[in-house]
């Protein structure tokens, strides 16, 4: 019996750039600024040269590698996080900037899912090793598994209340970040859900805010609401709201499924950048950043296990306050 041919291995390095309005730097192709990396090869020169065309300084950053694996071969990819520069950044002939949701629709799928790893790898200061553009150990997302297709409408009521099958909620704390939750496989998300019978909008968003991150809000407002189409399922409509972030207590599990989240505290804008939600996502962060708009950028905040409480300072910096009770329900 003949020995199996060894699967031929090619390596590929690309330079990931973030701007502080959401979007990244890409290539005339819609792509990361990329090149071969040559067999034995490091990964440093070839780092050099992307940034000397990009002119940035060589600093070290986390990189992210992900395996691509065919019948024919297997690609390693190694995706390095520059880190984010202040927007706007002039465009050039061969690069120009591009918000995140944008260049994820444009590209294929395998290559849109490295990017989004990517991206939230490098917000979140973390290496991670991926197989076939995911997490060996994560599950397709329901957007993966059901191909859903949405439509976003910004400002305006939803035709028809009965067809509210999620309520998600953009909270906001007084510098203009938003709360996002983490699972276990760091998947990112908004808090919200499906509304109890006789349940207001207003009191779904305050209620599942409470269960799943013991996040505690002011009164809430309607952002939009999108369409969202799925294989063998009828249309069905999720409402976006915003509401004020007072405060965070110790995080505990979800009752409904025993998870207990992660939390971290992003700016508005750069919120799509976590979130990896496509042009939707682009326009609702926009449109929540620009109603912050008067406020200093502040930066990523991992909120404590215990709780937080915002305290801004003469400099607008915050601190995390003693833990707060949970209270009972």
């Amino acid at each position: 019996m003949n020995a199996p041919r060894p699967t031929p291995v090619r390596k590929t390095v690309a330079l990931l750039v973030g701007l502080t309005d959401g979007s990244i730097v890409v290539d005339s192709n819609g792509s990361l600024p990329a090149a071969e990396l040559p067999p034995e090869a490091a990964c440093t020169p070839v780092l050099r040269h992307l940034r000397d065309r990009l002119s940035l300084a060589n600093d070290t950053a986390p990189h992210l590698a992900v395996v691509d694996s065919t019948d024919d071969e297997t690609v390693v990819h190694h995706v390095v996080w520059h880190g984010l520069l202040p927007a706007p950044r002039a465009a050039s002939a061969r690069h120009h900037s591009v918000p995140l949701g944008q260049a994820l629709r444009a590209l294929p799928e395998q290559e849109a899912a490295r990017l989004r790893a990517a991206c939230r790898a490098g917000l979140l200061g973390q290496t991670l090793y991926l197989a076939q553009g995911r997490r060996p150990d994560a599950a397709p997302t329901k957007t993966e598994r059901t191909l859903a297709r949405f439509t976003w409408n910004l400002g305006t009521s939803p035709p028809s209340a009965q067809d509210i099958h999620q309520v998600w909620g953009w909270l906001t704390d007084s510098l203009g970040r938003v709360l996002i939750l983490l699972d276990r496989f760091g998947t990112p998300s908004l808090p919200g859900g499906r509304p109890e019978p006789g349940e207001s909008p207003h009191h779904t968003l305050a209620r599942e805010a409470v269960e799943e991150a013991n996040a505690h809000t002011g009164a809430s407002t309607m952002l939009g609401f999108q369409q969202v189409k799925e294989n063998d399922r009828a249309p069905y409509t999720q409402l976006r709201m915003t509401a004020p972030l007072h405060r965070l207590g110790p995080a505990e599990p979800d009752p409904d499924s025993g998870q207990t989240y992660r939390r971290v505290l992003v700016p508005a804008r750069q919120a799509n950048l976590l979130l990896g939600w496509g042009p939707e996502g682009d326009a609702q962060a926009a449109a929540v950043a620009d109603s912050c708009c008067a406020l200093p950028l502040a930066p990523l905040v991992h909120v404590p296990h215990q709780g937080w409480n915002r305290r801004e300072t003469d400099q607008g910096a915050t601190t995390v306050s003693e833990p707060i009770p949970r209270p009972r329900r």
